[in-house]
């Protein structure tokens, strides 16, 4: 994910889960594939962003993930333009199928 996913995430698990969860994202964050934001970055976000018709930020996201080394590397997601543009740029991602 790219680094304002940082942001994202512990405001995400801090109002679903509480204090405690946030520490164990702190803990776990040097595992995640990060991609700092930069001028590539979100000129190629933009252009995503229109093509595949997404949100700026799962568009960043996106972009991010299509940086990085694609072996081993699974996109979570439950959005489902963000999950259908993955597909369509050939990601794996988790879960497989969206109802």
């Amino acid at each position: 994910m790219c680094r304002v996913g940082f942001v994202e995430t512990v405001r995400a698990v801090g109002l679903s889960a509480g204090q405690a969860a946030v520490e164990h994202v702190r803990e776990e964050w040097p595992a995640f594939g990060v991609i700092e934001v930069d001028q590539r970055l979100v000129e190629d976000a933009a252009e995503l962003a229109l093509n595949r018709e997404l949100r700026s930020m799962d568009a960043l996201h996106l972009t991010a993930a299509l940086m990085l080394p694609q072996n081993d590397l699974l996109l979570a997601t439950w959005d489902r333009r963000l999950h259908a543009a993955a597909s369509a740029e050939g990601l794996t991602l988790i879960p497989e199928t969206l109802y």
